[in-house]
């Protein structure tokens, strides 16, 4: 493991210590989770635009978000929708708070992070369907917020790549008119626990483990019919009119072969797909950027894949 991932680690588990065990309630287990990310979010970049919106579904639900950008600016300029890990269950718009504000900084577009409905409240396909309409309400509606709606990409991270990628499935071929890129970070893209990764690092100490996994997906998608759905497994879908793709994985994940596979089929349909194994690394690597390169250098190759894709001053 990278020395500063294993320092990093170490120190995570002393602060989740301090904050002492929480009710077995989802908003106790929601509070605890996003106080324990509260030290890894200090610091970093201050950016011009740094807010929080609503993106309105109906009369009655509203998306949270938060919107990033380094510079104000009234040109228009491409954005990026992120979408939190948390195994379904976890997360908010500023979970990854420290690493959008690094990556609207690095890159020089708008960083738009997106909730959506959890576990146990809600469950398969409703992330994903709410996170598609949030999509093509950027699309219309992103103006308002300085964004080129013609110039989006979509990803996110762990759970939350599952949700991204979902949405862009369930968009189908109309997502050519606006998703011109795509860019996750330990993405969940299908349910196989019969993996190389999977068999490597999933009965061990490291979490998420093979076990926690069968219970997320059960949670999840544990209806009849609900696990071959194309929109959460991508060994299903249709990938013939992906866009480009940015796929970063951590060596020392459950999930690795799982961007893997997916990296292999987008590259066999024709499509392109850019694969990053970063060595010595674990899940959710990323959200450690505070003092551990590799994820720092994680953010460089997630702002060069955006500016190639959706270049600021195009």
């Amino acid at each position: 493991m990278d020395p500063q991932l294993a320092a990093a680690l170490r120190r995570h588990e002393d602060i989740l210590a301090g904050l002492g065990p929480s009710d077995t309630s989802a908003a106790a287990a929601r509070a605890q989770f996003m106080a324990s990310r509260a030290w890894w979010n200090g610091g970093g970049p201050r950016l011009a635009v740094d807010r929080d919106e609503v993106i309105p579904l109906s009369a009655e639900r509203g998306l949270r978000v938060a919107v990033y950008a380094a510079q104000a600016s009234q040109a228009p300029r491409p954005a990026y929708a992120f979408f939190h890990g948390g195994g379904f269950r976890l997360g908010e718009p500023r979970s990854s708070d420290r690493q959008l504000r690094e990556l609207a900084l690095a890159w020089g577009g708008i960083v738009v992070s997106l909730d959506y409905a959890h576990v146990p409240e809600a469950v398969f396909p409703v992330a994903v369907e709410e996170s598609a309409a949030a999509l093509r309400w950027l699309s219309v509606h992103g103006a308002r917020w300085g964004i080129d709606p013609a110039r989006l990409a979509v990803g996110g991270s762990s759970a939350g790549a599952s949700v991204a990628m979902g949405a862009a499935v369930h968009l189908g071929p109309g997502r050519a008119g606006f998703l011109r890129a795509g860019a996750f970070v330990v993405g969940v893209f299908d349910d196989d626990l019969d993996t190389a990764s999977m068999r490597a690092h999933g009965d061990g100490p490291m979490q998420p483990s093979r076990r926690s996994a069968a219970a997320m997906f059960e949670a999840y998608a544990g209806g009849p019919g609900q696990r071959r759905d194309p929109r959460l497994d991508t060994r299903q879908a249709d990938l013939g009119d992906m866009p480009p793709l940015f796929l970063a994985a951590a060596e020392l994940d459950v999930y690795r072969d799982s961007s893997v596979l997916l990296a292999r089929r987008l590259n066999g349909a024709g499509r392109s797909a850019e694969l990053v194994v970063y060595p010595g690394t674990t899940h959710l690597f990323w959200g450690y950027s505070r003092t551990v390169a590799v994820a720092q250098a994680c953010t460089r190759d997630l702002a060069g894949f955006l500016g190639k894709h959706l270049p600021v001053a195009a």
